[in-house]
This record gives structure tokens, C-alpha cells and sequence, in this order.
């Protein structure tokens, strides 16, 4: 065990670090797609994908 935190200790320090941040963002999220902080990473993310899918040539909506 201590071989493994050894040689993966940084890398899972990370993945326990990226998984905690994307249950807070599904827990806000997840209050409903009502609410203020909901509807704005609705937003974000619609954006994000609109500005992916034109700078790839894509014609097609996330939402």
C-alpha cells in the first residue's frame, strides 16, 4: 500500500480533486435546471459547445 501512494500518490490526489469538483457542479446542477446557477452553466456549456462545433465546421445543438 505504501508503494502505491508512493508512485500514485500526486495522481490520485487528482482524480479525488476533479471528482469532488464535478459532484459540487452536479449537486448545484442537480437542484434543478430552474435555478439561477443551474440555467447559467446550462449557458457555459451551451456556449462552449456551439463555439466547438463552429470552430470545427459542426452545424448542430447541444440544447
Amino acid at each position: 500500500m505504501k508503494e502505491i501512494f508512493e508512485q500514485y500518490g500526486g495522481v490520485l490526489i487528482t482524480v479525488v480533486a476533479i471528482l469532488s469538483v464535478i459532484a459540487v457542479i452536479i449537486f448545484v446542477v442537480g437542484q434543478g435546471n430552474n435555478s439561477v446557477i443551474g440555467q447559467a452553466f446550462i449557458r457555459i456549456i451551451n456556449s462552449f459547445v456551439d463555439n466547438a462545433n463552429h470552430n470545427a465546421g459542426i452545424n448542430c445543438k447541444l440544447m
